[in-house]
């Protein structure tokens, strides 16, 4: 069973059910994958017939969703679409690819629940509250950055796409790798407006389990590929967040790769990268870090006097 929240209820009945019904969805599916993922066909049989519903069931939801916007003259529907016109094109695609294939590990259909949830999730607690006029994404975007703005915006995120209290505060404003326990690490290469933007994070493993058993409930322990391509997806989008959150929603930020970094290559990696951020925090469930290669990420405008927070001590 995937667990549902109030806090990702919007206050419109009709895409709330809707959203309710995703959810549903995926927990059927991964109710299956748990009991009989072991067989190959029933493993197969699981992704088309998971994959053919969502694939209706979403594209239904997204028009009514498009024609809402429309209606009331969002402002952001254009951006909104795009991201459901992606999660069409790039995420179930590639799990249509899988099941057209003709077979599929229990890992892919672990991940097709995983990335699916993830993308979800944040969608849903960010972008879609943006519509209804609530959430992290509905303040103006701010003039300069400093180091406790930063920890205020993202203990807001948290809360709001997991409704986690965190209370986040930086540690570090020149992390170069080093260990802080076990931890799972990213590598997530974003475009906006045309240029690259290279990012590494890392999150605690233990932060990360807490989060997945609130999701999942406890057997996830044993669901490794679940929780890996839960936060994969997760993570990579919510970065874009704090970036809106902070810069506003007007820039096209696209995820170009999202890949996972062994722990051993982390300080190599980030000595690479050479980053004009690279920030360690802890929060009350564990701790994580970002460190980025462009201040666009972050910034408004090319102007860097509105980044504070990078030489704040």
């Amino acid at each position: 069973m995937i667990t549902w929240s109030e806090n990702y209820t919007m206050g419109i009945e009709e895409f709330d059910f809707e959203h309710k019904k995703i959810f549903e969805i995926a927990g059927r599916i991964l109710d299956r994958v748990r009991s009989r993922g072991d067989e190959a066909f029933m493993r197969l049989f699981i992704i088309q017939e998971g994959l053919n519903y969502l694939n209706s069931y979403f594209e239904r939801h997204a028009k009514k969703e498009e024609a809402y916007m429309r209606k009331i003259g969002y402002e952001g529907y254009a951006l909104h679409k795009m991201q459901h016109d992606d999660f069409t094109r790039v995420q179930l695609a590639k799990y249509q690819k899988i099941a057209s294939s003709g077979q599929c590990s229990k890992k892919d259909v672990l991940d097709f629940v995983g990335s699916g949830i993830g993308w979800l999730l944040e969608h849903i607690t960010t972008a879609d509250m943006a519509i209804v006029g609530k959430g992290v994404l509905t303040d103006p975007p701010v003039t300069s950055i400093s180091q406790a703005m930063l920890e205020e915006k993202l203990n807001l995120l948290f809360t709001a796409t997991l409704n986690l209290e965190s209370n986040v505060k930086i540690v570090s404003t020149n992390y170069r790798g080093e260990p802080f326990g076990k931890a799972v690490y990213q590598k997530i290469v974003y475009e906006r407006d045309g240029r690259e933007i290279n990012v590494i994070s890392g999150i605690e493993q233990s932060f990360l389990m807490d989060v997945a058993k609130t999701l999942y409930g406890d057997s996830v322990e044993n669901e490794l590929d679940l929780v890996l391509s839960t936060v994969e997806m997760f993570g990579a989008r919510f970065w874009i967040s704090l970036s809106r959150e902070l810069i506003g929603t007007g820039s096209k930020i696209n995820i170009k790769e999202n890949n996972f970094l062994v722990g051993s290559l982390l300080s190599e990696e980030i000595r690479r990268l050479n980053p004009t951020t690279s920030i360690l925090f802890t929060s009350d469930k564990g701790k994580f870090f970002l460190t980025c290669d462009s201040d666009q990420l972050f910034l408004p405008d090319d102007d860097p006097s509105h980044v504070q927070v990078l030489n704040e001590q």
